[in-house]
């Protein structure tokens, strides 16, 4: 005979609370002290008690779900991993859960937004790959539905986080001008997007204060395959000293190009290498490049976490958080 499920009634004679109070703990009321919320979990794990999804949907409309629209190039992304754990784990010990739907191969990431909100299969929505007039943006900020996005937008304010990628390709700028770097270039994502706008202007504006040539280079994004880069740097990269890269994976096509032009990288050669990553991969790359990292995990639990917050308060004001990048370390110099 299977044992009876734990139920909130359960819950209240085990704390000695209400079954209002117990009810509105397991809902993540922002009434509810934080001592009184830890006493129910506490109780709920005890006793094995699993809410039945399906009677508080049907009950008060929600579906205790944060949901992920991952955009197609986000699964080339080597921090995808741990931008996805950061997002679990921010709802770790909640009564909420996390589901990533991928953009529907040939609709418009609009389309996919959409899906997810007339068919009532979340509370609230997680963006990437932002536009400075983001559609989806637009059209949640119409609807009145909880979103926050990993990047910024030029629209009404609404809850982001983002990594200051302006601040970053400055600071890659500064650092090869002091290595004595005059011609650089910069490899960037796919146009169309707020932060690779951002790495372009903040680019651009440190090249013309150092008073150095700068180039962003439209012949080939990081978007592109590992072929289309290995052939760009074995036709082009000799033009430049030095070089700005916004993801680690296509170091890898890039180094075997140079290698095979007979470049050498590092300070005092041929070629200096700036790179942002957000994966162990630097760490098994040997060749000397100066590198900064972003947090991936640290960008998701935030993201989890203001969504959470959301969810508790749905007037609080418009957040953004923007992370700053840390200082460049050179990798793997030789003495």
């Amino acid at each position: 005979m299977q044992p009876r499920k734990a139920s909130i009634t359960t819950l209240a004679k085990a704390t000695g609370l209400s079954s209002a109070t117990v009810s509105r703990a397991l809902a993540g009321a922002a009434s509810v002290l934080p001592e009184t919320r830890d006493k129910v979990l506490q109780a709920a794990r005890e006793q094995h008690y699993v809410r039945d999804r399906a009677a508080v949907h049907l009950k008060t409309g929600k579906t205790h779900t944060l949901a992920f629209i991952q955009d197609r190039q986000d699964a080339t992304q080597l921090g995808f991993k741990d931008f996805l754990l950061g997002l679990g784990d921010a709802l770790q010990g909640t009564d909420y859960h996390l589901i990533v739907l991928p953009q529907v191969a040939g609709h418009s990431a609009l389309d996919s937004v959409q899906y997810v909100i007339e068919r009532g299969l979340a509370d609230g929505l997680v963006l990437t790959y932002t536009a400075p007039q983001d559609a989806r943006v637009r059209w949640l900020q119409d609807q009145g539905f909880p979103f926050i996005t990993y990047g910024r937008t030029a629209l009404p304010a609404h809850d982001s986080v983002d990594f200051a990628n302006e601040s970053f390709a400055a600071m890659a700028v500064a650092t090869l001008v002091a290595q004595g770097r005059k011609r650089l270039g910069i490899l960037l994502p796919a146009a169309g997007t707020t932060f690779a706008q951002h790495l372009a202007d903040g680019f651009a504006r440190a090249c013309q204060q150092s008073g150095v040539a700068g180039e962003g280079i439209a012949a080939v994004s990081l978007d592109d395959s590992p072929e289309a880069i290995y052939q760009w740097t074995r036709a082009q990269a000799a033009a430049f000293d030095g070089l700005v890269l916004t993801r680690e994976a296509p170091v890898l096509p890039l180094l075997s190009a140079l290698a095979d032009s007979g470049l050498r990288v590092g300070p005092g050669q041929h070629l200096e290498l700036a790179i942002k990553y957000s994966s162990p991969l630097p760490q098994y790359i040997r060749q000397p490049f100066w590198a900064c990292f972003e947090d991936m995990h640290r960008a998701g639990h935030a993201l989890g976490s203001r969504m959470l917050a959301r969810f508790a308060q749905p007037d609080l004001p418009a957040s953004q958080a923007i992370f700053s990048p840390p200082t460049l370390e050179l990798f793997h110099a030789t003495s």
